[in-house]
């Protein structure tokens, strides 16, 4: 008798055991995505990179020099600039980091062998001979097809040294800077649109108090003039991780004069990259969604002091940032790349597409052979690291629009700590093809899930998947293809919805075409169109749009095209312009204002286009997905004082970039 109900009893536990394990196994996760709703702007600089004078991401990593074995096209590497044009680079920043604030640009301009060298006091006191300087960063940058951020010296510099800079890499002609750029070889001028007034100037940059740093950054934007019909936006030092105070000063006393903000924010972790065990991965998972948290608490201070979003939020240093790889130099910063960071990058991309209505850009730290690492090279060696590949298959959603989605999802708990077992993107883009990203954050247990499409019919559907068997998997110089995506079709569709099989500890991105019956940019019904706008002439100093129901208007009249009415005061006035825009075709179209002082623009009552405050020209964009026929759209202008302008341009399926034509503008008669 004992010896049958110990038996049941342990027939009873392994058939426990059986369960747990199959509930284990495979977890449910549910997502709707809103076709009927679109979010914000995927800017392509959310993608960015850095690179700093910092261990070998510049010499060896990107530069070799013109007499260098390694295969080089003008002392660039060639495998490093192959792989980074695939990676379609948007933005990348130099020279630091810390290094900036140290790094005088003159002494990396003219002959090599005549620039004097330096120590490198921030990163193991090496010896930099400036080889590298500003014609080859902004030389890579083209070769790239990158846009340049640079950091300028604010902790050891000056204020003329930061004017000679941008007057040097952008200016025309008939000034000593613009000369000498072309005595250095240089005939025309760059365009260099990113500036950042110093780096981390709370700490290795200075360790100023936000107040006094603020102040120097009224007076370094002043003299950050416009140059060739180049425009100069200007980005201040932010907080470190948590500092709240810091960006509060900042934006208060700093705000007016600057187009954005920093954020610099690591996945810290003790060990190396690839040793640890499961609670090392939850680590270092959890620690990295605290990116949410942050740009929640940051977006909310900024927005009490910028309520239209003016300024970004831009998180120029991200990642993670382990132990050194054991034998070489601590001061280098040079780790490997597991699985385990391609998750981190994953997340943290689709955490920044929540946001992309104050997040413009990031830039992971960094490109080669520092910290989290695009690449890694060995002398003539390279690889390509899973966080590459995850960069290489995201690139999708550059320039599209975010997808508002509902996740439920369950919990991946270790002990008495729990994250969601997955998070997740989607975006739709100008030619109308919807990409879903997921992320399985569990490295155990596969996931269910199923994503809702009601919307979505006569759907073609392909898949790529990055997962390996090991948490710690990684590319090697032996082995430089152990990680990277493969084709993934382990999903159904059926009935407007998609059943995926998402693998543990992996990363999948899908690609949806078909056909999309939605609501979204319905045209109107109109009765008597006539060709012209009408518009409304306001007069008032004002420092942001106002709400025109509350001002009288002085003159009223039709116009072509969106333009200033004639005549007009120079100064202190506002225009408001309403009626209907004709789509030739069903698509997607991208609206563009450039202005000088405020605009908005809205399309079917929805604003799309926020340009507002008083400011040198500036142009700013927003998307729709529009339906042949009429559509309201209302645009609204102020003027200041100083520059005057206004352009609205369109562009669109089988049409260029282009000022709206007066043919696409009418109102309704009545």
């Amino acid at each position: 008798m004992l010896i049958k109900k110990q038996f049941n009893n342990l027939l009873f536990l392994k058939i426990y055991l059986f369960i747990l394990a199959s509930t284990i196994n495979f977890a449910q996760t549910k997502i709707i995505v809103n076709l009927d709703e679109l979010g914000s702007y995927i800017d392509p600089n959310i993608y960015g990179q850095f690179s700093e004078h910092l261990g070998s991401c510049i010499y060896g990593g990107i530069w070799v020099g013109e007499d260098s074995e390694i295969p080089n096209t003008n002392g660039f590497r060639n495998d490093v600039i192959e792989a980074l044009k695939k990676l379609e680079v948007p933005v990348l920043r130099w020279p630091g980091g810390c290094f900036a604030d140290e790094y005088h640009w003159m002494d990396g301009i003219g002959p090599k062998n005549e620039r004097p060298s330096m120590m490198n006091t921030n990163w193991g006191g090496v010896i930099e001979d400036n080889s590298f300087g500003t014609h080859e960063f902004l030389n890579l940058c083209e070769m790239i097809g990158a846009e340049a951020y640079i950091s300028a010296n604010v902790g050891s510099g000056t204020v003329e040294e930061f004017a000679n800079w941008i007057q040097y890499t952008t200016s025309e002609s008939g000034n000593p800077m613009a000369e000498l750029r072309r005595k250095n070889g240089r005939e025309k001028p760059w365009n260099v649109k990113y500036w950042g007034i110093g780096n981390e100037s709370w700490g290795c940059g200075g360790r100023m108090r936000p107040s006094y740093y603020a102040d120097l950054t009224r007076v370094y934007s002043t003299y950050a003039k416009n140059y060739a019909g180049n425009q100069v936006y200007k980005i201040a030092s932010g907080p470190n991780s948590y500092d709240t105070v810091w960006t509060d000063q900042v934006m208060e006393i700093a705000g007016k004069v600057i187009n954005g903000i920093g954020l610099h924010y690591y996945t810290n972790n003790s060990r190396t990259a690839a040793d640890f065990d499961e609670i090392g991965w939850f680590s270092v998972i959890q620690k990295t969604l605290e990116m949410d948290k942050l740009i929640q608490m940051h977006s909310k201070v900024m927005d009490k002091h910028d309520p239209t979003k003016n300024v970004a939020l831009i998180v120029d240093e991200w990642g993670t940032w382990h132990n050194v790889e054991p034998g070489t130099n601590p001061s280098f910063l040079y780790q490997q790349n597991t699985m385990r960071d391609a998750v981190v990058a994953a997340s943290n991309l689709n955490i920044f597409h929540k946001y992309t209505n104050r997040v413009k850009m990031t830039n992971i730290a960094q490109m080669v052979n520092v910290l989290q690492a695009m690449i890694l090279t060995d002398n003539e060696k390279m690889l390509l690291t899973p966080t590459y590949h995850v960069f290489e298959m995201y690139k999708v959603h550059k320039g599209a629009i975010n997808l508002p989605l509902e996740l439920m999802t369950s919990n991946y708990t270790i002990g008495d700590e729990s994250i969601p077992s997955v998070n997740a993107t989607a975006s739709i883009n100008s030619t109308g093809i919807v990409h879903i990203s997921l992320c399985n954050v569990d490295p155990n247990n596969n996931d269910e899930v199923k994503i809702d499409l009601e919307k979505f019919i006569n759907g073609k559907i392909s898949g790529r998947v990055l997962t390996s068997e090991e948490m710690n998997a990684l590319n090697s110089f032996d082995e430089p293809q152990n990680v990277e995506p493969k084709a993934f079709t382990d999903f159904k569709f059926t009935d407007n919805s998609i059943t995926v099989n998402l693998p543990a500890k992996s990363i999948v991105v899908l690609k949806l075409e078909g056909e999309l019956n939605s609501n979204i940019g319905s045209a109107i019904k109109v009765n008597n169109p006539q060709p012209k706008l009408t518009y409304n002439y306001y007069k008032k100093s004002l420092m942001v749009l106002p709400n025109f129901s509350d001002l009288e208007i002085v003159s009223e009249g039709l116009i072509d095209q969106i333009k200033l009415p004639e005549p007009n005061d120079g100064s202190d006035f506002a225009v408001k312009y309403s009626g209907l825009i004709k789509i030739p075709q069903n698509g997607f179209y991208n609206f563009y204002s450039k202005s000088d002082d405020g605009t908005k623009l809205y399309i079917d009552g929805k604003l799309l286009v926020i340009n507002d405050g008083r400011h040198a020209p500036m142009e700013t964009q927003g998307f729709a997905t529009l339906k042949k026929g009429f559509h309201k759209i209302e645009v609204e202008f102020f003027q200041a004082g100083g520059g005057l302008e206004i352009a609205v341009s369109i562009e669109g399926p089988g049409m260029e970039k282009q000022e709206i034509p007066a043919e696409m503008l009418y109102h309704e008669s009545k």
